[in-house]
This record gives C-alpha cells, structure tokens and sequence, in this order.
C-alpha cells in the first residue's frame, strides 16, 4: 500500500519503453495507471466515464464548465489562466462518446504539480455546482437585455455544435451513429445536437456531474520521468481522501441485435441556393466488433483501409466506376462497439438499392476470391507506422492516455494497448490465412446488424429550422408574464455582470504561478550540417529516428508564372494519385505503403528573414521508410515524380471532385484558416501566392475546372507536362535528411542516383508581382456560425518583429478576445497573431456575430492603452508565451523545422533574441503598439466566411458579397 494506493499490477512493456504501475485507491475506490519512462515532457490526466442518455450534450457542457472556477482556484476562469501563464505542453479537456478527459502536459516539475492540482480541484470541486453563470456561458441561455428585445439562444458550447452541424461530416457521422446504435448511448450526440441543446436544464446539468464525477468512475494517468510516490501522496492527500468508495453504475450497455438490417431515410441541409441535384449521401454499415478487443479492431482498421479507402478498394472502385458518388470514403465509430461503414457523397437517394447491391456483390467477390494480400500488407505497415510514431505528435503520453482507454474505460486491462507487436505480427500470419475473408464474411455481409441510410440534401433546412427556433422563442416570449420576462432580463445582467467582473487580487493570488528563474531560457536547436554539391545542397540531421529514414526532396520554384500557380497546386494533388508508367493508379497507394510510410507532395512559400516582403517558392517531395526499404522508396519517388501520367480523363475528374469536396467541407469547419489566406492576399505578394496555391481561389479554379473538364482537358495536360519538367530540376535543389548516423552515406548515395536522372536546365528566374486589391468580402456558405477575419501588413509603417509581440499577442487573445468574443459573444474561438513578415491578424472560429466581432477588434487599439497589469500579471504572460521558441517536437518534426529554418534564413540566434525580448517585455512599450493596431484596423481588410443570411443582413459592412461556389 503506497498513500492509499493498492499496486494491482506491474510490467515493463519494451514496445512503449516503460514501467507501467497500475493501482487502485482503496478508499475512494479511484484506478490510476503510471508510465514510468524518461521523458522529460510529463502528462496527467484524468478521465471519466460519462454516457449520455441524451443529445442535449450535458457530459460536453460539463466538460467546458468544470474548468471555470474551483474550491481552491477562485478566478472567474482558471483554466485560462493557466493557458496564458503555464509552461504546459499541452492543456486541453475533451468529450468523446462515452468518456470526458482533461489531460495536462509540462516539461516543468513545479508547473506539472500546478497543472495537476487545478485540474483535480475543477473535477471534484467545481464551482459552477453552485454558480449558474459558468452553466449559462458555457452551455446555454437565453439572451434578452430589454423587453423590446428578440429572445435568442446563447453560449459557447451552443455555437461550437452549430458550426460541427454546419458540416455534412457531422451530419453523416451522427446518422451513422444513431442508425447503428438505436437504443443505445452511442446514438446520442454526447458533444450535443443545437437543436437539443436547450433542452437541459442547470438541475438536469448538476444531476449528471454528481452521479458521474466521483473518484470511483475515474481514470487517473500519469506519464513520464516523475517521482511517483510524491505524486501518489499528493494525490491522495489533497483529493481521494476526501471521497469514499460508492456504489455507481456507469456501465455501458450494448446495443441490442436487430432482426434485421435497418433502412432509414432523413435530410441535412446544403445552403439555400444551391441545387440540391446528386448532392444526397448514401451510408452502409455494420456494428463489426468491440473497440476493447484488440485483434478485432485493428483488423476493422485494416479492412476499412483496404476495402473501403484506399484508392485500390473494391468496394470503392466499383462504386465510383458505377457513377455512384463523386467520393467514396469510409465510416468509423469511437466507442465499446465499433461500427463500420462505407459511404458514397454527392449521389441521389433513388441509387440506394444500386449502392447496396454493387457493396454485397464485391463483398462476396473478396470472400470467394480472396483480399489483394499487398493491400492487406500495406494497409498494416500503415497502422503499423502510426502506432510506432504516435501519429508524429510529440506529447506521447497524451496519445497513450487516450488509448489505453479503449480498454480501460471497459473494464479490460489497459495494457493490452501497448502490447502491439504481438498483434501486428499475428495480424501478419493471418494474411496467409482466410482469416480477413472470414471476418468480412460474419462481421460484414452476413451481419444482420446493418444499416443502410439515404441522406437527402434539402436546400436551407437549417435556416428553416433556425425560422422554427425563432418562431418557438417568440411564443416562449409571448407566454412569460412581466414578471418572469423581467426576472430573464436580471439573469441576463447578472451573467454579463459576471463576465465583467475582474477578479479580486485575493482571487488572483489563488492561482499557482512561477517565475522567470523557473524557466529554462532555452531555444530550438536542431543539429545540421550542411553539405554543398554542384547544383544542390544536402542538408543533413543527426537524430535518433528508430530505423527510419526520412527524407525530403525541396525543390526551387522561383520560375513559376503567376499563370502556372493553379496548375502547380493541382500537379501536387494528382501525384501519387494518377496511373505511373509503372503502376496503375490502383496499385500505387497499395505500393507507396507497402514499402514507404507515405510519400507526399507539397507546394509551400516560406518567409525570407533576410529580405523584407521576400519569400521562397518551394515543391516538396517527402517520404519515410525503415531501413531495409530505403531503396524502394526512391525508386517509387522517381517513378512518381518522373512517369505519372495525365491522359486519364475519368480519373482526373474523380480526382478534382475529390479535391472539391474535401475543400467545400474545410471551408465550412476551418473557415478561419481559409478567411486568413483571403484577406492576406489583399495587401500581400505573399499571401496573394498562398491563395492561389491553396485558398478559396485555388477552390474556385478547381470547381470551374471540373464543370469544363471536356473542353479543358487536352490543354490541362500540356500545362501539367510542362510544368512537370521544370519542377523537377536540380538546380537549387536541397536534399534533406533525418535520420541514425550509420544511414547517412547510404541515403546520399541513393539520392545521388535519384539527383543525376533530374533536369539541369538553368530556368530564367521569373520576379512575380500580383496586382492586389483591397477587398471586403463576406463569403457565403451553408454554415450556421461565422469566421471573422481582419488583418494587414505593418512593413509600410516601419514595422520590426519583437519577440514581446509573442506576448501581446497571448495578453490579446487570452484576455481582451476571449472575454468579449469567445466569453460574452458566444464564439467557440478567437486570436490574433502578429508574425515576423509583419503581418497581423484577428480571427474568430464559430462565432454567432459579425458586426459585433469586427467592433471588438476595432477597440483593441483603446483596449492596449487602457491596459493596467502589475509586474506580477506581466510576467505570468510572459511565461506563458516563452515555450513557443522551444516547443515539443518529434525528431522527424526536428528535421523539418532545420529545413524550414535554413530555406528562410531563421537562426537559433534569431530566436534567442526574439526569446529575450519576451522575457524582457515592458508594458509601456507594448502599449505604443496601440497605434500599429489602430492604423491595421482603420485600414479595414477584412472577410468573413459563414452564415449566408447574417452575412446578408450584414452587407453593409461588405464590398463584395458572394456564394461559395459549388
């Protein structure tokens, strides 16, 4: 017994290199996992089981809620200030399906102790059980501020699931879902439907964080280098002793059998204009197995992959042959029961039975003549990738606390998680075998646990439905006596009030804090050596990297003409993705992982610290192998680069209603990114290459080639062949490398070969200058929330980058921004950066606003004026923005930031002075940045990407107007 700990198990585990300690709190009855292991970026986390019986989206709310305000940490909203004074690598709490986490990360001791506490004070101590405000903002309310006055819906959590439902994504994942599991928790939204939303109430909200936020349906993780026994106690001390072992059922029950396979019909909305033709979605799945076994759902990842993914699917293959859908892609669900699904975009309901029938006839075919064994093989070398790299997320332990839930949170050992190169290997074995034709045979075609969904695509349904929400408020309104719409009218005030409120200098003193002498003064420093040959330079990165070797191939662009960028964009998106000499398109995603951890190319521009407004136009091929298929992976990048073929007319448009598709739903969920890019490339030469390489321009060339591919298409092939052979020149080319000593000579040696096959013609260097044009544009979309931009570009004032913007730019959002935007104006996000290109930018993500949001960034300038922080507030900021000049990184991610940082003319110098200008951030000199921020805004660049009614009603504010294309 350790401070009330029961050790249940112990064992170390090589695949993940720790010693892992699993006990159990008697007392409380609370389980706790430690990882023990040398990484110095520690993690704790916290997690509970919470199944929603509903879709009014409580266990998420909860999830917002709990983190504002606690016993022992009493500022309006803790978690924030943690956010904008920690050195944490990561802060963050999430609402899956079935479970609700709130995981923290440091590098530092005495940070890490006050991440723990405060996140183990909101869980079991929060104080939104006693103060209805927190429930009110987060969740939701009813706004009203006069009795003339609309009554409307408000809150954070209420916008943030307007903007997922927004997204024909959302809509399908929560169909699919909900046809699966009927009657059971997963067929609820737990993240919350906005239409169901307001159906909670403030007792409904405490009846569900009392019945499951106790220590005996808790997960507790730790991770990391730590001494364990001193976080035991802690943990003990000041928490579980305060609760005793209870009886409580969080069980989750599994969905009954059906019959027989379900057919359902529903609708989701596109926006008002558009023309709902071939624009339905049709969805096919089976419940396939549970998550916490795992030989059953790796093998589900397998044949999602090979069956319904990849681009050699035959499921997918068939389909799309058929003209059944512009994209075919797979479905997944996260919980105890796993579901799997295939789902055909942009088709018509009346092809249903067609859909169903072509599935179950290839279905039958993979049984009766056997699964391509190469698909079977790279599909596992891809999972087998992610599991060894964690998906290149440098915060490890955050992805093992995640994963070990996918048995611990059943009551399985959450162990087994970690214990994967036994199942890789008899996954292996049982390629040999029929053991994948059997699995589809029983888990997939034979399985009565099926659903078959028609998704109709019904113009404006949301904004029928707002109409309906509209109407009903207004009745609600109609029903309230003077004396209960006056009470409404109080609440109000009080919540506003509540918002407003600074906090007490007693309250701020609650809240744990370091100082400058606790931080490592440390910047990113990455090892290079740089090596000059003829024409290239190689560019090399001693790491440790497992046996694996990565690579990229950074071609120069500076011959590109303003005419050739779109064409540039498209020839990256149809690499890899177009028949070779070689392979047929079919096989080549098959062979690019089989032998290579993925092979991708991309156009970028990188900043030139070197030369003001300059930048790099730049084409990079990068790709990944283990050692012992190095040699195949150039082989395969010189087959690609050197013989993809462009003749393919069919396939090209398949490929560009891909691309469509995928941007039309990016749009809508990161809309921000997107509004970003636009409003750059008004006043930048930078930013106007940016959109037309990967913004809503670049969209807009891609749907007006696909509508006029016929006519098009002979000329499209000549500029892609053309541009083709000049991207792929050796001149100015670097060759970057990161991986183990004893593979370096090897890796250039290969490359030499690769390099000698390239062009050496000496291109013209072409200085391209875009005319640019202030603009105003609303974009109109069928989301249901808005993403406020404004930005400009300070050079033209005499602009110089300091490292204390960093800070301004954490004291902005996290204070001013998020109070007004994100606090009081129901928005889920909001920021504002300022770069070392002079750029300077405010966002806003899922906003219900518009007007209101641009009025807020205006009154930034008056803000930073007004602005008043003691040395103390001062330097919590500080110390909250300094990780950004060394933040966690993979070595593969080392590799690539050396690359970057050498194309641009970036040092570790140069960040150790902009690192010690954070440090040395003087208040009165970042309140003379008030004047830059007032000449940007009256400058008034701005877009807004979103609701097409508000943006309508809003259009004064516009020069332009105009629906996204479709």
């Amino acid at each position: 017994m350790t401070h009330g700990f029961k050790l249940i198990k112990e064992e170390y585990i090589k695949d993940v290199d720790s010693n892992i300690k699993i006990f159990e709190h008697e007392q409380s009855g609370a389980r706790l996992m430690a990882m023990e292991n040398d990484d110095n970026n520690k993690v704790f986390g916290i997690g509970f089981r919470t199944p929603p019986n509903n879709s009014t989206g409580v266990a998420h709310i909860l999830e917002h809620s709990v983190l504002n305000g606690s016993r022992k940490f009493k500022t309006r909203e803790p978690f924030m200030d943690l956010l904008k004074s920690s050195l944490q690598t990561f802060l963050n709490a999430m609402t899956f399906s079935d479970k609700t986490i709130y995981p923290v990360a440091s590098r530092n001791d005495k940070d890490f102790h006050n991440l723990m506490d405060v996140y183990l004070d909101a869980v079991f101590f929060p104080r939104v059980k006693t103060k209805k405000e927190i429930f009110l903002q987060e969740g939701w309310h009813y706004e009203i501020n006069s009795k003339e006055e609309d009554i409307k819906y408000k809150g954070v959590v209420y916008n943030e699931m307007k903007g997922a439902y927004s997204s024909p994504d959302a809509i399908m994942y929560y169909e699919f879902a909900k046809g699966l599991f009927p009657d059971s928790i997963y067929g609820n939204e737990s993240g919350g439907n906005p239409y169901n939303i307001p159906e909670l109430s403030y007792e409904e909200f405490l009846d569900f964080y009392n019945k499951f936020y106790h220590p005996v349906n808790s997960y507790i993780f730790l991770y990391g280098k730590m001494d364990l026994e001193e976080q035991l106690k802690f943990i003990n001390d000041e928490y579980l002793s305060n609760f005793n072992k209870i009886e409580l059922d969080s069980s989750i029950k599994l969905q009954k059998e059906f019959e027989k396979p379900r057919q359902l019909k529903t609708e989701y909305s596109i926006a008002s204009e558009e023309d709902p033709k071939n624009k339905d979605i049709l969805i096919y799945g089976v419940r396939s197995g549970k998550k916490s076994n795992i030989l059953e759902a790796y093998t589900n990842e397998i044949l999602r992959s090979v069956l319904f993914s990849n681009d050699g699917s035959p499921l997918k293959l068939a389909l799309l042959k058929e003209g059944i859908g512009e994209d075919i892609d797979d479905l997944s669900t996260d919980g105890l029961e796993l579901g799997l699904g295939i789902t055909a975009i942009n088709t018509s309901t009346d092809k249903v039975e067609e859909f169903t029938k072509i599935i179950e006839e290839e279905l039958k075919k993979v049984i009766d003549k056997g699964i391509d064994k190469e698909q079977l093989e790279a599909a596992l070398n891809k999972m087998e990738y992610n599991l060894r790299e964690n998906g290149n997320f440098p915060t490890k332990g955050i992805i093992y606390f995640i994963s070990s839930l996918d048995t611990w949170l059943y009551d399985e050992d959450p162990t087994i998680q970690f214990k994967y190169e036994d199942v890789l290997k008899e996954l292996r074995e049982n390629i040999k075998t029929d053991y994948y034709e059997k699995f589809v045979e029983t888990n997939i075609l034979n399985n009565k646990n099926k659903v078959i969904i028609s998704l109709k695509a019904t113009p404006g349904l949301n904004a029928k439905k707002d109409v309906e929400v509209a109407k009903k408020l207004k009745e609600y309104k109609e029903s309230l006596s003077e004396e209960e719409l006056n009470n409404l009218i109080e609440e109000n005030k009080a919540l506003v009030e509540f918002q407003n409120r600074e906090d007490s200098q007693e309250e701020k003193d609650t809240i744990p804090s370091l100082k400058l002498s606790d931080i490592d003064s440390n910047v990113l420093e990455i090892p290079s050596i740089e090596e000059k040959k003829d024409n290239y330079t190689i560019l090399y990165h001693p790491l440790f990297t497992g046996k694996i070797n990565y690579i990229d191939l950074v071609f120069d662009l500076e011959f590109i003409k303003e005419e050739e960028i779109k064409y540039l964009a498209l020839l990256c998106d149809l690499l890899t993705m177009v028949d070779t000499k070689k392979y047929p398109y079919t096989d080549l995603d098959t062979r690019i992982f089989l032998d290579t951890g993925g092979i991708n190319i991309t156009a970028s521009s990188i900043y030139n610290f070197r030369k003001e407004g300059g930048y790099f136009k730049k084409l990079m091929v990068s790709s990944k192998a283990t050692v012992d298929k190095t040699e195949k992976m150039f082989d395969l990048i010189e087959e690609i680069i050197f013989n993809s073929k462009f003749d393919n007319i069919k396939r090209i448009r398949e490929i560009l209603q891909i691309i469509k598709l995928k941007f039309e739903s990016d749009i809508v969920e990161n809309g921000h990114q997107y509004g970003i890019n636009l409003t750059n490339s008004y006043y930048s030469q930078q930013g106007k290459y940016n959109e037309n390489l990967n913004g809503i321009t670049y969209y807009d060339f891609i749907v007006d080639l696909e509508k006029n591919l016929e006519d098009k298409f002979d000329s499209l092939q000549e500029e892609l062949k053309a541009i083709s052979g000049k991207v792929f020149n050796s001149n100015n080319m670097i060759f970057n490398i990161t991986t183990d000593e004893e593979e370096k000579d090897k890796l250039i040696e290969l490359s030499e070969n690769l390099i000698s096959k390239l062009s050496q013609e000496k291109l013209e260097k072409h200085d391209l200058v875009f005319t640019l044009e202030k603009k105003n544009e609303g974009i109109m979309t069928s989301s249901n929330v808005n993403y406020v931009i404004k930005s400009y570009n300070l050079k033209e004032i005499g602009y110089e980058y300091n490292g204390s913007h960093v800070v301004l730019s954490n004291i902005i959002s996290s204070s001013y921004l998020y109070n007004n935007i994100r606090a009081q104006g129901g928005a889920y996000g909001t920021g504002m950066g300022v770069n070392n290109s002079g750029n300077i930018f405010f966002y806003s993500y899922r906003d219900p606003n518009i007007k209101n949001t641009i009025d807020v960034y205006n009154k930034t300038g008056e803000f930073l004026r007004n602005l008043e922080l003691d040395s103390t507030e001062l330097t919590q900021f500080i110390i909250g923005s300094v990780t950004k000049f060394d933040p966690p990184a993979t070595n593969p991610t080392k590799g690539k930031v050396a690359l970057t940082m050498y194309i641009s003319g970036q040092t570790s110098d140069d960040l150790r002075k902009n690192l010690e200008e954070a440090i040395n951030t003087n208040l009165d000199e970042l309140k003379e940045f008030a004047k830059d921020i007032d000449y940007a805004m009256e400058k008034n660049y701005m877009a807004t990407i979103g609701n097409t009614e508000q943006i309508k009603e809003n259009k004064e504010l516009f020069e332009e107007i105009r629906q996204l294309k479709k």
